[in-house]
């Protein structure tokens, strides 16, 4: 009598989910939604902010007025307005004044993020300070050496 010997599979799990049981799940990031544009950028000489893309993503025209102020996070909020001496440059750039990147501690050569949200017509500036701020939960945990 001839039987059939069923097939060994391999289980799927990694060996150290065999050895040690299942990964507690990890909560699941928001969403970013389409809401927002991000880009990184440096800033250089005369606080020209190195990236386009978030100016063009606003429909900011070169020479647009526009307003900055800093946050109480170290971040910089800039929007439209009908009078400001700060506008965007003649080739489409942002320029951030002296006075404002002293608020935040912002220097030549520093990279930042850039967040623009086309709906609100706002973007906003993420400076190496505001950035440490935001990432110290996670620095937390690197320094704990909490794993996964």
């Amino acid at each position: 009598m001839i039987g059939v010997i069923a097939p060994i599979v391999p289980s799927p799990a990694p060996l150290q989910q065999l050895i040690h049981g299942p990964l507690d799940p990890l909560p699941v990031p928001p969403e970013r939604g389409a809401a927002v544009v991000y880009g990184l950028g440096s800033v250089s000489d005369g606080g020209r902010v190195s990236d386009k893309r978030t100016v063009e993503a606003l429909g900011w025209e070169p020479r647009t007025p526009v307003d900055i102020r800093p946050t109480e996070h170290g971040a910089l909020l800039i929007r439209t307005t009908t009078h400001s001496a700060v506008t965007i440059t003649g080739q489409g750039y942002l320029r951030v004044p002296y006075r404002m990147r002293r608020r935040v501690n912002l220097y030549i050569g520093d990279r930042l993020l850039i967040a623009a949200y086309p709906a609100h017509g706002q973007m906003a500036l993420f400076p190496p300070g505001a950035l440490h701020s935001l990432l110290e939960p996670v620095r937390s945990e690197l320094v704990r050496g909490d794993r996964a």
